[in-house]
């Protein structure tokens, strides 16, 4: 018997309680979400549970399905790491460079304890037990200085002292906020009415308060699930920070990542399926939990740039690494490999920062099995030819130029080939593709010139001669298509022409260069017309809608920029 009154429940084994990760209402779908924890997380044990609920609101239980997993055994040693900023101050570690860095060290010990970088921080009797544990703060401590200090010596020591005494500083702050009982269950306004003071101080304060209710929670799922229910009440704009900041650590652990990402069929497309959530812009997955599409409204919003940088180092981190993009499809993994290229660099410059191109470089050479100059060279024209137009193109040699040659191997390789592209004077089929629809084909012309003008470490003339090559391929598009003409109907009334041009200037589809200035200059020759207004109004029979489009007129003027 199914229905109403029948439903299965999904549970894993931890500490030798079995916890219900999932309810649902079909028993199929039931066991394959249970094989699928079981198959990528390192459980003890899962099963489903039917549960039918008798008319007289009994309930009889009996299990399904149950499955036993090779749980290794547990492995605290300091996870390696390839790089860490200098910290100049012990309060830098609470920033989001040194929480990453501290989750990467320690990720085998935080997914033992379920614990994250701020609530470690934060929470004294966490840092004893921490730094009781063997050698491995000692460990954690050589290993960043090793990084800050790479000529070892006297400077190595230096830094081993200095993190060693931003702990102790770190431990103590923490032991003096720490509250002097175990505080009830409160909700977000009851823990901030029992905060004093202001500013940086005020904000450690109330964080330790939040972290003493997060840690009782014993799921990744649960302490998100508690976090977006505090941001329902803030009333504070600056407290969004630190929910941004626990957020961001609640997404540092790749099991809490796949849990919020639900079911995905490969790892290509979780890592697709992230790129969308850092938008705002991902539709819930099969076995998503219901907090996904919390998370996915307050990414749209832009309250989560902390957690959109996570989420994206995760992804970066994912394309320089070895697993495959489609384990299960081996055939479709260099698919998968341009379909994520395309995703991550787009007309409008690089998804996340340079590190991105360089993980699809590293991808890519351990794809084709090459290495060396020589490897690195090829790797970088293919991946263009993959890429296809111009405008993506570009966005991948500014990103790979941003990138220190010790990674490149090949530096000057991105500088020649921009250089090449602006001797080849190409028109806008060149930098964006015919199929694409005419606005959209300007917008993506213009969204390229401005990340060359955004772009650092290149040589000024050069990015000059960038733009200027992408504004000259506008102008030609402009005239040879007749653009400016069409909007300027001669046979139209003259209000509907002037309100057309001016919205076109305003638009976003333009360049501020010569292609702005060729629509600029329509706009004003109507304005330097003898009696411009009273021809305007003329030109619309109802008098109260000429009015009326007249001041949209004036006030599109000034938003277009034709006051400056």
């Amino acid at each position: 018997m199914n229905g109403r009154s029948t439903s299965f429940e999904v549970q894993v084994l931890q500490d030798q309680h079995w916890v219900t990760k999932q309810i649902m209402s079909d028993a199929a779908l039931a066991v394959e979400f249970a094989d699928n924890l079981l198959s990528r997380n390192n459980l003890d044990a899962v099963r489903v549970v039917r549960d039918f609920a008798r008319f007289d609101g009994t309930h009889n239980e009996n299990v399904i399905h149950e499955k036993t997993g090779e749980k290794a055994k547990t492995d605290l040693s300091v996870t390696p790491v390839n790089d860490a900023p200098i910290c100049l101050k012990f309060e830098d570690a609470y920033e989001m460079p040194g929480r990453m860095v501290m989750s990467r060290l320690f990720r085998r010990y935080f997914d033992e304890k379920l614990l994250t970088p701020t609530e470690l921080l934060h929470h004294a009797r966490e840092m004893k037990r921490l730094g009781d544990e063997g050698r491995l703060l000692m460990m954690a401590v050589d290993a960043v200085a090793a990084l800050q200090a790479p000529g070892g010596g006297a400077e190595a020591k230096a830094r081993r002292d200095f993190l060693f005494d931003g702990w102790d500083k770190i431990y103590r702050r923490a032991l003096q906020a720490a509250p002097e009982k175990p505080l009830p269950k409160h909700s977000f306004s009851q823990l901030a009415a029992l905060v004093q003071g202001a500013g940086a101080e005020r904000r450690f304060r109330l964080t330790v308060l939040l972290v003493s209710q997060l840690l009782d929670l014993r799921a990744w799922q649960c302490k998100l699930e508690k976090v977006v229910a505090w941001i329902a009440e803030l009333k504070a704009p600056e407290d969004m920070e630190i929910m941004d900041g626990l957020i961001a650590d609640l997404l540092m652990p790749a099991e809490a990542v796949q849990d919020l990402m639900g079911f995905q069929s490969n790892l290509g497309s979780a890592l697709g399926h992230m790129l969308d959530l850092s938008e705002g812009k991902a539709d819930a997955a099969k076995f998503a939990p219901p907090i996904f599409s919390s998370l996915n409204g307050l990414f749209a919003e832009r309250q989560l740039p902390q957690a959109r940088e996570a989420l994206l180092q995760r992804v970066s981190r994912e394309l320089r690494g070895a697993n495959a993009l489609s384990r299960n499809e081996p055939a479709q993994e260099f698919e998968m490999f341009i379909r994520l290229a395309q995703r991550i660099v787009g007309h409008g410059g690089v998804f996340g920062d340079p590190r991105m191109v360089e993980g699809l470089l590293h991808r890519y050479l351990r794809f084709k099995n090459v290495g060396g100059p020589l490897g690195f060279a090829r790797a970088v024209e293919e991946i263009q030819e993959f890429l296809g137009d111009g405008c993506r193109r570009t966005n991948f040699l500014l990103a790979l130029a941003q990138l220190p040659t010790s990674v490149t191997g090949n530096g000057p390789t991105a500088l020649q080939s921009l250089a090449a592209m602006v001797e080849r004077k190409e028109g806008i089929d060149f930098w964006v593709a015919r199929g694409v629809p005419p606005r959209d084909r300007m917008v993506a012309l213009t969204s390229c010139n401005r990340a060359i003008k955004a772009a650092k470490g290149i040589d000024p003339a050069l990015r000059d001669d960038l733009a200027n090559a992408t504004d000259d391929a506008l102008v030609r598009y402009l005239e040879d298509e007749g653009v400016i003409e069409k909007i300027d109907k001669s046979d139209d009334p003259l209000a509907f022409r002037a309100l057309r041009l001016v919205k076109f200037c305003g638009s976003g589809v333009l360049i501020p260069g010569r292609s702005m200035n060729m629509a600029k200059h329509r706009v004003l020759a109507h304005l330097r017309q003898s009696n411009f207004e009273e021809a305007f109004l003329a030109s619309i029979p109802d008098t109260q809608q000429a009015e009326k489009h007249l001041r949209e007129f004036h006030r599109l003027l000034v938003e277009s920029g034709f006051n400056s």
